[in-house]
């Protein structure tokens, strides 16, 4: 108790020495107040639909759904800085909640998102709202690419952020499709459009912009887009392992390490927990990873407060996760839920960039 006590007040005395951070990009690096910075943080998914939707199915309402918020504490906030040493916080957003023509709708949300927002940037952390439309954000089956929707969601939140140099805008999470030219024209014209709509109420924040293949592949995307901003677009990437698919330095190297080396990337989501890769899973995430510090590319951990992407044991002492507990890979029946794992890249993470 009384070492939390300590890290409590180091980490408030933190807050005093606190400014409005400036982030900005030269070339393919990312700076924090002009020095140089490599962003590392953990995704908060508390928030990632609002608290109670009529319309949802019963599991989203279950009260059991609403501990990530209670977990939101000046504690947590704490661990991530002082146990993972952690600059940045992303935020999971809800596309229909925030589109006013979605059947879900709901005002209540923006502000109470704006105010974590503002407790996430007064503890000195740098923001990025990941714009997500996937089931758990409230209807289920909405299209994987961005859309009009996305559009006009961003239209509610991206005004309110304009003018916060510390907060980066995460357009659409993890698009779906395949890199194919078909695929790559769609996403080329509708990512293009949320530019512009950001654009155009006055946005100045840096835009991060997702892959395909669920953020994985971003080779020979980022010069289909446009900004008359410069230097405030990077890339973004999801280097979730895949078996036979994405488990080396030549896979990697092949869907994002190309762009990688020439634009501004950060892996704004990664756990080692994603599937039944092999027995080798362990030996894969540390070579990933420092495949990503060679690179220079920031990395964000899924998640704080999530059971299946485990970064810490408990809520409790916050201590980063291993893969002690791995033993394998655990096959999972049709239709029934993968077991919650007792491993997972905490460690990793905490110790990046330096594993």
């Amino acid at each position: 108790m009384m070492r939390y006590v300590a890290l409590l007040l180091a980490f408030l005395c933190s807050l005093s020495a606190v400014s409005a951070q400036n982030v900005t990009i030269k070339g393919k690096d990312f700076y924090l107040d002009g020095e140089p910075w490599l962003p590392k943080g953990i995704k908060i998914e508390a928030f990632a639909r609002p608290a109670y939707i009529p319309s949802a199915p019963k599991w989203m309402n279950d009260p059991s759904n609403l501990q990530g918020r209670t977990w939101w504490t000046p504690e947590e906030r704490m661990a991530m800085k002082t146990r993972f040493g952690a600059t940045v916080v992303r935020f999971a957003v809800s596309q229909p909640a925030l589109d006013p023509q979605s059947t879900i709708y709901d005002p209540k949300y923006l502000e109470e998102l704006l105010g974590v927002f503002k407790e996430a940037r007064k503890a000195g952390f740098v923001v990025i709202p990941s714009m997500d439309a996937q089931g758990e954000n409230g209807i289920l089956n909405l299209p994987c690419m961005p859309n009009d929707s996305t559009v006009r969601a961003w239209k509610t939140l991206a005004p309110h952020l304009a003018n916060d140099p510390g907060v980066m805008l995460e357009l659409f999470d993890e698009p779906c499709k395949w890199n194919k030219p078909e695929t790559r024209t769609e996403w080329a014209t509708e990512t293009q459009a949320i530019v512009d709509a950001i654009r155009d109420t006055g946005g100045r924040n840096i835009l991060l912009v997702q892959g395909l293949w669920w953020a994985r592949q971003t080779n020979g995307l980022f010069p289909l887009l446009h900004d008359h901003l410069p230097n405030r677009l990077a890339l973004a990437v999801h280097p979730y392992p895949v078996k036979d698919a994405f488990v080396n330095e030549v896979q990697w190297q092949s869907m994002f390490g190309v762009d990688a080396a020439k634009y501004p990337m950060i892996a704004t989501e990664w756990n080692a927990v994603d599937g039944c890769v092999g027995d080798n899973l362990p030996g894969i995430a540390l070579a990933e990873v420092r495949y990503l510090q060679r690179l220079h590319i920031g990395l964000i951990g899924w998640a704080i407060d999530s059971a299946h992407g485990r970064l810490i044991k408990d809520h409790e002492t916050f201590e980063p996760i291993g893969f002690e507990g791995f033993h394998g890979c655990i096959p999972v029946p049709k239709g029934q839920s993968a077991p919650i794992p007792d491993w997972g890249g905490g460690k990793l993470l905490a110790n990046f960039p330096n594993n």
